[in-house]
């Protein structure tokens, strides 16, 4: 169905680019068409590095094509091909994260460097006191690394240092959804409390102002936000056209501070831009890490500094997990491309895809929580902590294996079980996950709640996190259950424990979907096990296929290596 919508949308598009500059060359044709694909499939442009020299000088002879001056709607630039919007939301990223790419004056040495040793100890080859120093120095920090690996924690002793230093320093904490910000804000809440300072915790959205029209931004270029410190979690998640927006509305004094996990699925819409800025050889140049070694002790170079290389940290070693244990060992064979399950404990289980024993094992997955209704404990906090230790995770919507039918399934059970009515969609302990936003209400798309009755009423209203009122049911925006999800959905959550399901379907769609960065996500989601119900071959096909997207970012960034593309004919 969507390669069906995309190719539609591509004849509709060229049809409108010839209707305006005339008849298009065969071969030009065809590249704009694959482009148009490309972009339909969330990358940012074409490769055009293996494609005949005669077919790209045809390409340029075109009306509708240009250089990065001209008001053209293709651009031809670096041996790639954009749409013009996507050429200037990608070339001015690269513009914006260079300017802010600097050293900053470090105006105590000595008393710098006994703070970080307060706050990390004295031991050398500690990632998490390099990242802290490198985000003291510089006005771009870029702090990586897979769940568990003190992201957060360093972030709050970065604080720490800068406040000491800079009370009246305005900082911004920022998460790309409203899940995702309330996760960042669990994790500082006692840290803020401890300290006399409360921090609010916003979507990106919120941030920048978006009007209730949806379109609009109170926030940009004109109206920048007022902040010296910006923090944004969960950076994977942020698409090209929201981080040229983000960039675009910073004043240029702020430290902009990145954290994130590049090897994660990539934004829902185009770009791939943490993991494009986390590309070059990791390493320093030789003169930051003869002045980082004054307070971290030794740090590893490289012979051939990029444009980044003194922005970029890895924070390498797991707190979460025991290097040995079944979650931290299949996440980091899946990151190599191995599809082995050998040395996996038992906080992993396999299990066949067939529907038949995952629909009886679901309820088995949910009898926690299905106790807590069938006893009519219907308090909001202890429902949704309840439900917040499980989720059923899934490669896609439709289908066998897909959110819906399993939702349904679930949903069949309650009723057998006399906890839903056949006649109500609501009912008590429904677990709501809002799928569109609504800024009238203050929710957005991905918040999740959970639905109780109003006593001595038919009537149903949700409680969301951190909300002052609970919502009457019937004012909700588009919403749908959530016992299951997909991947997608679940970035920025975590569980105890997670089941995923990967669907056996072998249409081109379905394929598609299932990569090692889909895998890795579903399986850093889970705190405590997993349970994956697939196939063998369906497996290893999602271990050995990437989701990484094609885009000039590194190019413009100076950046060797960076995303590649199959070769395009």
């Amino acid at each position: 169905m969507a390669e069906l919508h995309g190719a539609l949308f591509e004849q509709h598009f060229l049809r409108l680019i010839g209707s305006k500059t005339g008849q298009i060359e065969p071969g030009a044709r065809r590249l704009m068409a694959q482009l148009v694909t490309a972009t339909v499939n969330q990358h940012s442009c074409l490769d055009l590095t293996r494609v005949d020299p005669a077919l790209k000088q045809q390409l340029r002879s075109e009306a509708s094509v240009g250089g990065p001056e001209d008001e053209k709607p293709f651009v031809l630039s670096h041996d790639k091909l954009y749409l013009n919007r996507f050429y200037h939301y990608e070339s001015e990223v690269a513009a914006l994260i260079s300017a802010r790419n600097v050293a900053l004056e470090i105006p105590d040495a000595d008393l710098l460097a006994k703070k970080l040793e307060q706050h990390f100890g004295e031991a050398e080859h500690n990632r998490q006191k390099l990242a802290a120093f490198l985000a003291i120095a510089r006005k771009l920090a870029v702090i990586t690394g897979g769940p568990g690996t003190g992201k957060t924690s360093t972030v709050v002793k970065i604080l720490d240092i800068l406040l000491e230093e800079y009370p009246d320093l305005t900082i911004k904490l920022v998460a790309p959804t409203g899940k995702a910000a309330m996760r960042l804000s669990d994790s500082i809440d006692e840290w803020a409390d401890t300290r006399g300072r409360k921090f609010q915790v916003q979507t990106l959205h919120r941030l920048l102002g978006m009007r209730k029209d949806g379109r609009s931004w109170r926030h940009g270029p004109h109206n920048r936000v007022k902040v010296d410190l910006l923090i944004v979690d969960e950076a994977s998640m942020i698409d090209l056209t929201m981080m040229h927006r983000l960039l675009g509305a910073l004043p240029d004094h702020t430290r902009l501070i990145l954290l994130g996990d590049p090897n994660q699925l990539p934004s829902v819409d185009t770009g791939n831009v943490l993991a494009d800025l986390c590309a070059g050889e990791p390493g320093f140049s030789s003169t930051f890490a003869e002045l980082a070694s004054n307070y971290v002790g030794e740090v590893q170079t490289i012979k051939r500094p990029h444009h980044l290389t003194d922005s970029v940290c890895e924070l390498d070693k797991s707190y979460r997990f025991d290097p040995d244990s079944g979650i931290a060992a299949l996440s980091k064979a899946i990151q190599s491309g191995q599809s082995t399950t050998s040395r996996i404990d038992n906080s992993v289980v396999f299990k066949p895809a067939d529907p038949e024993p995952l629909i009886n094992d679901l309820a088995d997955y949910w009898k926690d929580y299905i106790g807590l209704l069938a006893g009519n404990l219907f308090e909001p906090e202890l429902l949704l902590s309840t439900f917040e230790q499980t989720r059923i995770l899934c490669s896609r919507r439709g289908g066998d294996a897909g959110v819906e039918l399993i939702n349904q399934n679930i949903e069949s059970a309650l009723e057998t079980q006399g906890i839903k009515s056949p006649d109500n969609e609501f009912y008590a302990g429904r677990p709501i996950l809002i799928t569109r936003n609504d800024y009238n209400l203050g929710l957005f798309n991905g918040d999740i709640g959970i639905c109780t009755p109003i006593e001595n009423s038919d009537q149903f209203v949700v409680s969301f996190p951190g909300a002052a009122e609970p919502l009457l049911a019937s004012r909700l925006p588009k919403h749908e259950s959530c016992f299951a999800m997909t991947v997608h959905k679940a970035q920025g959550s975590e569980f105890d424990h997670v089941i995923l399901v990967l669907s056996e379907e072998a249409s081109d769609d379905a394929a598609s979907l299932l990569t090692r960065e889909l895998l890795y996500t579903a399986i850093t989601r889970a705190k405590k096990s997993i349970t994956i119900h697939s196939n063998t071959q369906v497996w290893e096909r999602a271990v050995n296929q990437s989701s990484r997207r094609v885009s000039g970012m590194t190019q413009f960034l100076g950046i060797e290596g960076g995303s590649k593309q199959p070769a395009t004919s």
